[in-house]
């Protein structure tokens, strides 16, 4: 029986592109492998589109459920040098950034998605018990695959809303490498998901009444192996700044952190979603979270229909910029924030409510622009743009509901 390996590569929207080659493609491993980085969205151009994508040996893995099968996934280059459309390559860039610094970046993602096809709609609950989730079985599935994989897993358990669950995972060093487990992540859920029949989802939003997927993030910083976060009574000196660096640049960099139509849906549709530009301790009505053990921090804004190494990096990037420039934070809220009520929450800062007001925001910070490159900055706007007019001369089935009779 032949053994094959199917190498993959995320596109500037975080869809994955699979290539089977056989295992004893020797050159493959030494060279990597020439592709069209044309056919790929928004990648390359025709007359630059001879791209080499190089396998990263360390995401090398044996598939559980398929024999002699393996994974890998690939890093893509341009003339010898690291193609800077390659989202995986900016996670790269963001990792040396934090080495200059003299950090590593330590992250546990928490990744939401809906399990379309689940049974019991409206009778479903947070942390609903096996016997009577009809997701279990599923969820346990992907949660074992991915543990044989080598990806380290915290749990799994039913989420709020009807077919809604979360597979978070365990604490990952580098930003790449939590992107890379991000992104195998979505893949195994989404082939167990194939295998037993079922459909699953990252959309941000599925319906006004329920509540929506978040790609909470959880993170601190090592230098010399320690934790710098951590705290006594509050955390330090250097989380604070890097708090304060996030807050500044957030809604810069909505776009990517949010980057779809049904992200602002999500966002500004009520149920607790973390737009409002805050943090507090032990505050799950903030948009940074300090958890009570005081050694961490928690991102809450980003969704699932995130590419993983651009939002991580960001995420990233932005808070080692406070860092730098001791950017002190507004003052940690110790209240519910939704208990305020809309007229007073319209004083405070917030995240764009919009995918077009989260793209022309983006243009305002160079942080943002620096972190993508300017080539992946430009075709990522043009993407946008251009899916906002999709959207805006798309019919929904709403507007012909409410408007068929008039």
């Amino acid at each position: 029986m032949n053994e094959w390996v199917y190498a993959n590569l995320t596109d500037i929207e975080g869809r994955i592109h699979t290539i089977a080659l056989p295992k004893n493609y020797e050159s493959f491993f030494k060279n990597g492998i020439g592709i069209d980085g044309s056919s790929i969205p928004g990648f390359a151009s025709v007359n630059k589109s001879d791209l080499v994508a190089k396998p990263d040996m360390g995401t090398f893995v044996q598939i559980p459920w398929r024999e002699k099968e393996y994974f890998v996934l690939l890093s893509t280059y341009f003339s010898g040098r690291r193609f800077e459309k390659d989202p995986k390559n900016i996670a790269a860039k963001a990792d040396e950034k934090l080495k200059e610094m003299g950090y590593t970046a330590v992250m546990r993602p928490e990744m939401e998605y809906f399990v379309l096809s689940e049974k019991k709609e409206g009778n479903t609950h947070y942390f609903e018990p096996p016997y009577s989730d009809d997701t279990f079985e599923y969820r346990k599935e992907v949660s074992e695959n991915l543990q044989e994989m080598g990806i380290p897993l915290r749990y799994h358990h039913h989420e709020n809303a009807s077919g809604q669950i979360e597979i978070e995972l365990l604490w990952i060093d580098t930003v790449e490498r939590t992107a890379d487990y991000a992104t195998y992540t979505k893949l195994v859920a989404r082939w167990i998901a194939k295998n037993m029949n079922l459909d699953v989802s990252f959309i941000p939003k599925i319906s006004p009444e329920l509540a929506g997927n978040g790609m909470h993030v959880h993170l601190f910083l090592k230098k010399n192996g320690e934790n710098v976060f951590k705290g006594e009574n509050e955390i330090s000196e250097e989380a604070r700044y890097f708090i304060g660096g996030v807050l500044d640049h957030i809604k810069y960099m909505a776009a990517i952190t949010n980057p779809t139509i049904t992200s602002y849906k999500r966002l500004c549709g009520g149920l607790e979603a973390p737009r409002y530009l805050s943090w507090g301790y032990k505050n799950r009505s903030t948009l940074i979270r300090v958890p009570a053990r005081m050694k961490d921090i928690e991102v809450r804004n980003a969704d699932p229909s995130a590419n993983p190494y651009l939002a991580f990096s960001l995420i990233v990037l932005a808070g080692l910029d406070g860092i730098k420039k001791k950017t002190e934070p507004s003052e940690p809220v110790d209240y519910d924030l939704y208990s305020l009520g809309e007229e007073k929450l319209r004083e405070y800062p917030s995240l764009p409510s919009s995918l077009e007001e989260a793209i022309e925001l983006m243009d305002s910070d160079s942080l943002v622009k620096e972190a993508l490159g300017s080539e992946l900055y430009d075709t990522f706007v043009e993407m946008k743009k251009k899916e906002i007019e999709e959207y805006k001369r798309a019919i929904t089935d709403w507007e012909i509901k409410r408007y068929k009779g008039l």
